[in-house]
């Protein structure tokens, strides 16, 4: 049986974490579903692992753990019914 090598370089870098696209931070310091640009509801926490908001206007759950939540930048003054074309 025929082999074929292969060569994998390993990087011990890490890249750049993916920005988070699901949720946003208001200027008020809240937190907002980015798809209707609605507060979220805070429904609790699980274990310390899992922070649980739900969104009223589009009826979703959605999961963070804290890691996630303290990635978020601080809103810079984006006026969200300019970009969402209100």
């Amino acid at each position: 049986m025929a082999t074929v090598p292969i060569t994998k370089s390993f990087t011990t870098t890490r890249t750049a974490m993916p920005p988070v696209s699901t949720v946003h931070r208001a200027p008020d310091g809240s937190l907002h579903h980015t798809r209707c640009a609605r507060r979220l509801e805070f429904m609790g926490g699980r274990a310390g692992v899992e922070l649980d908001f739900y969104c009223y206007t589009c009826c979703e759950h959605i999961t963070l753990n804290p890691y996630v939540v303290m990635r978020l930048p601080d809103p810079v003054g984006v006026d969200l019914t300019a970009v969402r074309g209100r």
